[in-house]
């Protein structure tokens, strides 16, 4: 009989690939991001490191799901894998977004609303900003693990079709009694003892099919 391939532990692969993959996309992210708010003056290119910054994001959750399902022959965990991508990737970059928007991007806001005089309170506009830097970037975290989770399922897809991994469905175990004859479990018809004073071989294994009685 040909051995079956027993596929890995599945929530082990996922996590691995997830987190692989976020590391490396946080890593993209962030020397864009530093780029972006301490480098470049330019606004054409700092959109089009952020468009490319995007772009290896969704390549990541892609890639994640394809190498996650062709390790272990399951769609599901495809998108598992692209969900841990997004997650680590948003909480690293959640991090790094905060203490830019907190030591650079806020105290730029608030210098530039000093320097228009305007007769609202100070107060309220720091509150304001600060409430709204904080929803744009936990949203960009639960944004990051959605867009994980489909682009994952559909990188599953890929990794289905070129997995050598194959699922074996579960044989029912049926009860033993001597002297009576086993039972198929997939026909339901007592098994049949092609030589008698033999046991008689069970057509999923490679063991006797113990219960038959010829």
């Amino acid at each position: 009989m040909q051995p079956v391939s027993v596929p890995p532990k599945a929530g082990k692969v996922t996590f691995q690939y997830g987190l692989i993959f976020g590391v490396i996309q946080a890593v993209i992210a962030t020397i864009v991001l530093l780029l972006n708010d301490l480098v470049l003056t330019s606004a054409g290119i700092s959109i089009l490191l952020s468009i490319f910054a995007f772009l290896t994001g969704l390549a990541a959750y892609f890639v994640a799901g394809i190498l996650a399902v062709k390790q272990t022959g399951r769609l599901r965990n495809g998108t598992f894998a692209g969900m841990w991508t997004g997650a680590v990737y948003g909480l690293i970059d959640c991090v790094v977004n905060l203490v830019l928007f907190f030591e650079v991007s806020l105290p730029k806001a608030l210098s530039i609303l000093d320097s228009t005089q305007t007769t609202a309170n100070p107060d309220t506009l720091r509150t304001g900003a600060i409430i709204g830097g904080v929803f744009v970037i936990v949203f960009g975290l639960a944004f990051a693990i959605g867009v994980g989770a489909g682009l994952g399922v559909l990188g599953g897809l890929i990794g289905r079709n070129i997995s050598n991994v194959r699922s074996v469905p579960a044989v029912p175990v049926q009860p033993y009694f001597p002297g009576q004859p086993a039972i198929d479990p997939y026909s339901g018809q007592p098994m049949v003892n092609p030589y008698p004073g033999q046991p008689a071989a069970n057509p999923y294994s490679d063991q006797p099919y113990r219960g038959i009685e010829q």
